[in-house]
């Protein structure tokens, strides 16, 4: 029962020392608008990113499709370092404007 006991202890340990050494970090550059919009999005609440991109007067829409945080689109950026991802970019993709599609069908005979 003790080999039991050490065995599960040192498995647990093990993961917890890989769960810490995969995560990230993120270091603002500056503290321009973007950035900040980024950094709300990858670790903080719902609210205060909603707070921050009606501070900058920029649409959902507009940041969704025009903000880079490191080189990536801001919900590719949420989806690899945010702590809620899944949230984050459904707030974010409530500002997308919806398209139209119109079919056309013809017929020749």
């Amino acid at each position: 029962m003790k080999t039991f006991t050490k065995i599960l202890a040192t498995l647990t340990l093990s993961l917890s020392v890989a769960g810490m050494a995969n995560a990230s970090i993120l270091i603002a550059k500056d503290s321009t608008v973007s950035t900040e919009l980024c950094m709300k999005a990858a670790s903080s609440s719902l609210f205060s990113l909603h707070k921050a991109i009606k501070k900058s007067g920029l649409s959902k829409s507009f940041v969704v499709n025009n903000i880079k945080c490191n080189e990536q689109n801001i919900t590719e950026f949420v989806s690899q370092f945010g702590k809620s991802p899944v949230k984050m970019n459904a707030l974010l993709n409530q500002g997308l404007k919806k398209g139209q599609v119109t079919i056309n069908e013809t017929v020749s005979l």
